[in-house]
């Protein structure tokens, strides 16, 4: 609620996609049901959907997508646990920003805009990943 607020302060969109992809992964290793933080996650990025003027549901489709097309392939691409998580920030940013221009221009309305913060919010969420996940990625 914060970030609505300050516009300096991170939403922590490429956190959460990238809590999110990671959970999805060790998910899939343990065979374990995760689902509870992963749908608290998912109703975090809605309300960041609806409290930043983007289309509803457009990063739950975007995460989708990426998991199921992308994500195993960062893996074994990358091998520094520190380019797996720049490269899920980075994606969960702009994937979420294209993602809304491409409904937006489907819908024929005005493209959003890529502005400086939101290099300034990737650069953020990048040194918040990389210290809240550098022990959690395998």
């Amino acid at each position: 609620m914060a970030a609505s607020l300050y516009i300096y302060l991170t939403p922590l969109i490429g956190v959460v996609f990238c809590y999110l992809v990671l959970n999805m992964e060790k998910e899939r290793r343990t065979h374990r049901d995760l689902a509870a933080s992963r749908y608290l996650a998912i109703l975090y990025l809605i309300y960041v959907d609806l409290n930043k003027g983007f289309y509803l549901f457009s990063g739950v489709l975007f995460f989708y997508l990426f998991h199921f097309l992308f994500a195993e392939w960062f893996q074994t691409s990358f091998k520094c646990k520190n380019c797996v998580i720049v490269a899920y920030v980075i994606s969960g940013y702009l994937g979420i920003f294209g993602t809304n221009n491409l409904l937006a221009y489907m819908s024929n309305e005005h493209f959003f805009e890529f502005g400086w913060e939101y290099g300034l919010y990737m650069i953020s969420d990048i040194i918040i990943s990389m210290i809240v996940f550098k022990e959690r990625f395998s």
